[in-house]
């Protein structure tokens, strides 16, 4: 079950556009399926003409609006940026979950909302709220966040984290689909706003564009003048915040053309695209990282060597293997733009991303091994992208184990209990395994080989059967 909270100041507002017919006539049969009194389906409006969405909407909005009234509370903005004090919350079930009846979505909303610290049982002192249905899937709960008792406003606290608790909760008692915890490892998904924006201009949100942009320069860069000049040789704009002593604080990103209504370009701070790009995040990065030792080797070479003892480490269990995790998107990172038979591994970059961060945002200590994933990463994508039968082969090395470390990468996060990022870890195993299918039929191609021929076992790629078996071995 998916939730989101939106703050605002208007219920009647809010009240009207749930029992209306929405933006496109989506809105079917809205009706109230449970309210702060145990009245219920009792304060659904009565109808005032022919269509469904006429209805009578001024007693539950003025009933709504009582305690606010009373609190001397206004339906505008008090100040820029500052929250409202209608809480609007939506939940949805997956698309393959059952129909919950309009009994059952109404013990959702109550176990939501006392689960997330808003509206308790057994308290009738507390805000006054409503649920209500235009759909098969989700249903809306608008709470005006002042408290009958006292005439108080007041703010939940933690709300969010506690909301996701708590529809976990209810997935387990309804036998709903499992969605994944608070545990501060989910991409920050581009708004409504910025998804429907983007299409309108045929490109991707700004949101997505920038985190590729700014993971490539993270990974190449050893300091702020280095991610900063990267950043603007791939064309984004870059604004570093300072300290008076010159100091760097924080900083933030803009895609060239996507501005405001008053031609403003649209900036992004690090931690908003996510937590572990944020400023202090980079530089306890870079300087984990710092001073790169000789390099003797080819790159390819020493990077997949690095994260064949990388994999030797997780399965080990030794030092902190977190951070030797979140090194390996590096990695994967630095591998993205690699090309065999038109194909990248851009697509292994978003799940192995997923899989790769830091739950609660906690980095730990750097060992030997998140350090040298860490330094390869920085000479793959500092190098041109392996072109030749040689290069593609050992490319193709690379990858191969890369997706024996997502697999032990996925299954340490099953260990854990956290079924989500090792799906993402699979996945990312996946794609990186299929794209290495596909070196054969470019390395034929280059060499003027009938592509269509049969191909010798010789030259097909495979996974080193002893991986293999360590890291799909049973658990628990």
């Amino acid at each position: 079950m998916i939730t989101k909270v939106v703050h605002g100041w208007r219920v009647g507002g809010l009240i009207a556009y749930l029992m209306g017919p929405g933006r496109a006539e989506e809105h079917r049969n809205p009706h109230v399926i449970a309210s702060w009194d145990g009245r219920d389906a009792g304060w659904q409006p009565v109808r005032s003409g022919p269509a469904e969405w006429d209805l009578e909407l001024g007693p539950l909005i003025r009933a709504m609006r009582a305690p606010a009234v009373a609190a001397g509370l206004t339906e505008t903005p008090e100040s820029e940026g500052k929250r409202g004090y209608v809480w609007h919350c939506s939940a949805r079930v997956a698309a393959a979950d059952r129909t919950l009846t309009d009994a059952e979505w109404a013990s959702v909303a109550r176990e939501l909302l006392h689960g997330a610290g808003v509206a308790e049982r057994d308290d009738p002192g507390g805000p006054r709220w409503v649920a209500v249905r235009h759909a098969d899937d989700h249903i809306h709960i608008a709470v005006v966040l002042v408290r009958q008792d006292t005439g108080r406003r007041f703010w939940p606290y933690r709300d969010y984290p506690k909301l996701r608790v708590a529809a976990q909760a209810v997935e387990r008692r309804f036998g709903l689909t499992v969605t994944a915890g608070a545990d501060g490892t989910a991409e920050r998904a581009p708004s409504r706003g910025e998804r429907e924006k983007a299409a309108r201009q045929g490109r991707v949100p700004s949101r997505v564009a920038l985190v590729r942009a700014v993971r490539r320069a993270a990974v190449a860069a050893t300091d702020v003048a280095s991610f900063e000049s990267g950043l603007r040789d791939a064309g984004v704009l870059v604004e570093v915040r300072r300290a008076p002593p010159g100091d760097p604080l924080g900083y933030k990103v803009a895609m060239v053309g996507d501005v405001t209504a008053a031609g403003f370009p649209i900036f992004f701070s690090g931690s908003k695209l996510a937590a572990d790009l944020s400023l202090p995040r980079l530089l306890r990065r870079w300087e984990s990282a710092a001073g790169d030792r000789p390099e003797r080797g080819e790159a390819l070479t020493d990077a997949r060597l690095a994260v064949g003892r990388a994999r030797r480490a997780l399965a080990a269990g030794g030092g902190d293997v977190a951070e030797v995790v979140h090194a390996a998107a590096d990695v994967v990172t630095a591998a993205g733009a690699w090309e065999l038979d038109g194909t990248t591994l851009e697509a292994a970059c978003v799940p192995f991303d997923r899989a790769a961060r830091i739950v609660g945002g906690r980095v730990g200590r750097a060992s030997a091994e998140s350090v040298e994933l860490r330094r390869v990463a920085r000479r793959l994508i500092r190098r041109r992208p392996p072109s030749d039968g040689d290069e593609l082969a050992a490319a193709v090395a690379l990858a191969l184990a890369l997706a024996a470390l997502a697999r032990e990468i996925a299954g340490w996060h099953r260990d854990r209990g956290r079924p989500h990022q090792a799906a993402a870890a699979m996945t990312a195993a996946g794609v990186v395994e299929a794209w290495s299918t596909r070196w054969p039929v470019a390395s034929r191609r280059g060499r003027g080989v009938d592509e269509r021929a049969p191909v010798p076992a010789t030259e097909q790629p495979r996974l080193d059967p002893r991986a293999l078996r360590r890291s799909e071995r049973p658990r628990g």
